[in-house]
């Protein structure tokens, strides 16, 4: 009997995080656990997004505040303990804050809140994720251990008005990009989805479901640094 392959979604949500994690359930992976700061959109929400995407799939559930960085080891146990005896195989990273911040305008605790949420807390992460991954793809060497994280096209055409934002996302790219430098030998694939604009269904490229597709294609790539999505 194949072991469970499972799936950890951070920062689920309406949109991309929630089809992401359909997506990946709709090929064969049979347990997700959603993480996010809204504990009842998760339970009410995002589980019977997920749910339906697969007749045998197991959802959980945990609240988690990836800016308040003491609280996310507890959490780390937590998902250890859900996914024990499972080939737990990708990891998915998809916090941010998105809301206006002009140049010299913002204030530092802004700033501040939104390195905790999308830098500290994917590097917290990725130190419990990484070794992990690694042990898989000693264990199971068929497998696809990754480590995917949603990003934009704002490393590269910064936007003044979302001034907090653009710096997360060109530090972010950063460390992901020395991931794959540091980890593709061992078999654990990092990897950005970067996303070029505003994420709606009416739209014909940026819309959750063709984003899901793309990402879950660049998981089975199990290669390169990033998947761009545009308009």
């Amino acid at each position: 009997m194949s072991p469970t392959r499972a799936i950890v979604a951070f920062g689920s949500g309406p949109g991309i995080g929630n089809h992401i994690s359909a997506e990946f359930v709709s090929k064969g992976f049979s347990h997700v656990i959603l993480l996010a700061r809204n504990e009842q959109r998760l339970k009410n929400e995002d589980a019977a997004f997920v749910q339906k995407a697969g007749s045998n799939v197991k959802v959980d559930t945990l609240r988690l505040d990836l800016s308040d960085l003491s609280s996310i080891s507890g959490v780390l146990k937590k998902i250890d303990e859900l996914t024990k005896g499972e080939d737990l195989e990708v990891v998915f990273f998809n916090a941010a804050r998105i809301k206006p911040s002009g140049v010299l305008e913002v204030a530092v605790e802004e700033i501040n809140e939104d390195f905790r949420t999308t830098n500290l807390a994917l590097y917290t992460v990725a130190q419990w994720a990484i070794p992990r991954l690694q042990q898989l793809k000693k264990s199971n060497p068929s497998s696809k251990p990754s480590l995917l994280v949603t990003n934009s096209f704002l490393p590269k055409t910064p936007v003044p008005q979302l001034l907090s934002l653009s710096l997360v996302k060109a530090s972010q790219r950063n460390m992901v990009h020395s991931f794959n430098l540091t980890y593709a030998e061992s078999g654990v694939h990092a990897g950005l989805i970067s996303v070029g604009g505003v994420v709606a269904p009416e739209n014909k490229n940026l819309n959750p479901k063709n984003i899901a597709k793309k990402a879950y294609a660049f998981y089975e790539s199990a290669d390169g640094l990033e998947v761009e999505i545009s308009e």
